[in-house]
């Protein structure tokens, strides 16, 4: 659920494209020309800027929703393991998983606004880095120009502190979850449990 962002992709640039169509085994490809709106003066350069910044905006996003992905599933691995240790003896472990899913989820919070849940809870909520990018797309894409100074400054600083997150949960993914996994195996966790009731 995003307010006011938008994650559509920018329009091309004026040039020569080519296209397939696949349908089995016959293919045809066609050249096209993709011209520049006659009552625009803006030039190539403009919109060449514009669509290298949206693209940016673009990848950037995607990588920030493919990490948020990957938090909850690694939280639901964790959580669901740690609902089936009981007992003393697996107390250590069931603390070391909520350490870390409380980590994840603090960086999930900051990247994502997770109570939305339906378009109007934004009203309620406040947005997030992943929203206040995305809410550049339409800015930057509202007209046939480059992208501003602000624009562009306005991205870098988002962009610096969603690449210092996701560095952080990388970090997080790859060596305390590590270190969950391999205390997991030093306590011959089951991997199947039975209920012997």
């Amino acid at each position: 659920v995003l307010w006011g962002g938008g994650l559509q992709g920018p329009r091309v640039v004026p040039g020569i494209y080519t296209a397939t169509l696949t349908q089995g085994d016959a293919s045809e490809t066609v050249e096209f020309e993709i011209r520049k709106d006659p009552r625009c003066s803006v030039s190539d350069e403009d919109l060449q800027a514009q669509f290298e910044f949206l693209i940016g905006v673009r990848d950037k996003l995607t990588e920030t929703h493919e990490m948020i992905k990957q938090l909850r599933e690694v939280k639901g691995q964790i959580e669901s393991l740690s609902q089936r240790l009981k007992g003393e003896n697996y107390q250590a472990i069931r603390e070391q998983g909520q350490d870390i899913t409380d980590r994840l989820s603090a960086i999930e919070k900051k990247l994502y606004q997770t109570q939305n849940q339906s378009p109007q809870d934004p009203l309620n909520f406040p947005i997030r880095l992943n929203n206040r990018l995305s809410s550049l797309v339409g800015v930057v894409s509202m007209g046939d120009n480059a992208p501003t100074r602000q624009s562009i400054e306005v991205r870098d600083v988002l962009v610096s502190e969603i690449n210092a997150l996701l560095t952080e949960a990388k970090q997080i993914l790859s060596q305390d979850v590590q270190a969950f996994n391999q205390k997991v195996s030093a306590t011959n966790v089951p991997a199947i449990f039975v209920d012997n009731q």
